[in-house]
């Protein structure tokens, strides 16, 4: 009797018929684990290390105060430039460069940046340098020329040393390129004390002075390279705070600050690795106490605890591969001042407020428009683990808590003083507030402004869309 067709039979398998089953459910169970692995698996991803020395010969005029009357004289410490190139096997590149100087300008760099092109391919945008911020590092020619008044010889010496850090500049990104090798990232954070909230209310304005209840950003973000033979390469850490320490009687001596004392004491208990720093969204906030080369040594001291604290306990793997996408954006600032104003500031008693005025009568006469702010800003993502949010300009920290909020699943890393700093970068409510960040600081940036308040929601929505495109 046949079996109809639309009747389901159950057969009882063979042993053969069993074995064969259990063989192909093996197989497609070692597909799938096979697959699950490949997937699990990082992408390889390249590192490569390199530092020079920059340290400048005295006398030279250092960065960062107005109120000095010298050249420096001493120097306590070196200051480097180092360089950290991230490769994938795929050939995707982007270098960050940590520089010991209060900042860089595009007038600084753009020659040793187009060497770096010519020489490496290394595009726009894909050469990261961050200032670290010293106050105590050498005048460099850009925006802030403003703010000092230097004799020829002074000049010339400053002219010099930004001759030697272009130089260096291209040396140290070619020596990382060299010394790309495979390697393993791991990432952690940990949190350092000793920022403070700068912006503190009087009754009638914001003054720059301790605010216990300001807003800061304490993490310590801290990124672990090995070999792929185990061994320590070097040790990446941020932190979001001006690198201020030395202030008063100590402000006529070299020294990177607390960022150099930090990198020195961890490389003293990691022999054999390189500690890089990359400066945080910290604009708006001061190291407490201040004011001696002792306390840079104590905050140096303090910082290299906290990133010593992260190293030694579990970390997050960083796997690859690297992606990057670099953007410049015009910031909205307030209507241009009238030539009228413009004369009038010209004849100031303030010789801040007189040489932002004549600049600018100058570029009028030059038939050129006033200056206005163009922000670089790139996102570097690590695989699905780490996400570098890079801005240029001194940003304050209400970004940095906002990104960190924003993007808490992209595990970001706040980076300010990025490519250059054209001027602060405030928040709409700094804007409102007003105060040296949103106001007065512009006339040594030989800027007028002060920038509307939709500032903050312009980036905002800027690195969104970056974020966005890398995930």
């Amino acid at each position: 009797m046949k079996t109809p067709a639309n009747h389901c039979r159950t057969t009882t398998p063979t042993p053969y018929g069993r074995h064969r089953v259990r063989h192909l459910l093996l197989v497609s169970l070692a597909v799938v684990a096979g697959c699950l692995a490949s997937a699990a698996e990082p992408a390889p991803l390249e590192v490569g290390i390199a530092v020079r020395d920059i340290t400048p010969e005295p006398p030279i005029w250092l960065a960062g105060y107005a109120a000095r009357k010298h050249p420096a004289d001493k120097i306590d410490h070196a200051l480097a430039v180092q360089a950290l190139a991230f490769r994938n096997l795929t050939g995707e590149r982007c270098v960050f460069v940590s520089v010991d100087n209060c900042e860089v300008s595009d007038r600084l760099t753009e020659p040793a940046l187009k060497e770096l092109e010519t020489k490496h391919g290394l595009h726009r945008g894909e050469v990261i340098i961050v200032s670290s911020h010293t106050h105590s590092a050498p005048v460099l020619e850009g925006p802030l020329d403003n703010m000092y008044q230097l004799a020829p010889a002074d000049r010339e010496r400053v002219d010099q040393y930004g001759r030697m850090l272009r130089e260096r500049l291209v040396e140290v990104v070619g020596a990382a390129l060299g010394d790309l090798r495979l390697a393993r990232l791991e990432h952690g954070v940990g949190r350092c004390t000793f920022a403070m909230n700068r912006r503190a209310f009087t009754t009638d304005q914001v003054i720059i002075a301790e605010n216990p209840d300001g807003p800061v950003d304490w993490d310590v973000p801290v990124l672990r390279i090995t070999g792929t033979n185990g061994v320590l390469r070097a040790v990446v850490f941020g932190y979001a705070c001006h690198a201020t320490s030395v202030h008063g009687d100590d402000f006529y001596i070299v020294n990177p600050d607390y960022i150099g004392y930090a990198r020195s004491h961890l490389e003293s208990v990691l022999p054999g690795a390189t500690a890089l720093f990359l400066t945080g969204m910290g604009a708006d906030a001061n190291p407490s106490p201040r004011g001696t080369l002792l306390d840079a040594k104590r905050h140096g001291l303090e910082l290299a605890g906290a990133v010593m604290g992260v190293l030694n306990r579990p970390m997050r793997t960083v796997p690859g591969p690297v992606k990057f996408v670099y953007a410049e954006l015009d910031l909205p600032l307030q209507p241009p001042p009238s030539r009228e104003q413009l004369q009038k500031d010209a004849e100031s008693q303030n010789v801040y407020v007189r040489n932002r005025a004549n600049a600018c009568l100058r570029l009028l006469d030059e038939g050129k428009p006033l200056p206005g702010v163009r922000l670089p800003l790139a996102v570097v993502r690590l695989g699905d683990r780490l996400t570098f949010l890079a801005m240029g300009g001194e940003v304050v920290v209400d970004y940095a808590i906002r990104f960190k909020r924003m993007f808490a699943e992209d595990h970001p890393w706040t980076i300010g003083y990025a490519y250059q700093v054209p001027c602060y970068i405030p928040t709409a409510r700094v804007v409102k507030e007003g105060g040296y960040e949103a106001e007065s600081s512009l006339i040594y940036y030989g800027v007028y402004g002060p920038f509307k308040p939709a500032v903050e929601d312009v980036l905002v929505k800027k690195v969104g869309e970056m974020v966005a495109s890398v995930r």
